[in-house]
């Protein structure tokens, strides 16, 4: 069954995790449903460990308390580029999107959020975390804030900006609230 199909028919809360390879996606997944959901997600030391283009059946969910997990695999790859996700992936069936990003922003990370904006057409409450923030002192955060304010107008959008640390537990608390989990 694809994708859209499943979500389109799922009368339970849908929430999607969109980002890059290695952004942190399965490892939150995992951290904020407890190691609890199933399917466990794959996570591995290589990148875009979650591939829906290989020909085996993907794992399109993550079922925890009655809510499907989406954990897409990471955009702005040869197998999963950006303009797949415009063509295929059902925006509008989700509940809510949670758009990791680790490291610097790239432009793909400018065009993907403007996509999640456009295609999810409001529908979906979206939450915008960037991981792996145990390194980050508060000058960091506050120089980050600015920044993802200017590129992504998350004030405009009514987006909240969440650091998390999956190693440390940071922010998870705060997700699982914003997300009703």
């Amino acid at each position: 069954m694809k994708l859209a199909a499943l979500l389109e028919e799922a009368e339970s809360r849908k929430i999607a995790f969109i980002g890059q390879p290695g952004a942190g996606k399965s490892s939150l997944l995992l951290k904020l449903t407890n190691g609890k959901c199933e399917p466990k997600p794959n996570i591995g030391q290589g990148t875009d460990t979650t591939d829906w283009s290989s020909g085996r059946e993907p794992v399109w969910y993550h079922l925890y308390n009655g809510t499907y997990f989406i954990d897409t695999p990471g955009y702005d790859t040869k197998a999963h580029p950006l303009r797949s996700y415009r063509e295929y992936f059902p925006f509008q069936n989700v509940d809510a999107i949670v758009f990791v990003i680790r490291g610097k922003i790239h432009q793909s990370d400018e065009d993907m959020f403007r996509l999640i904006m456009d295609k999810s057409k409001c529908t979906s409450t979206v939450v915008l975390v960037r991981g792996y923030a145990e390194d980050l002192t508060e000058e960091d955060r506050k120089s980050l804030e600015q920044e993802f304010n200017e590129k992504f107008k998350l004030k405009r959008y009514h987006v909240s900006l969440i650091f998390v640390s999956n190693r440390l537990g940071e922010g998870i608390t705060e997700l699982q609230s914003l997300l009703n989990i």
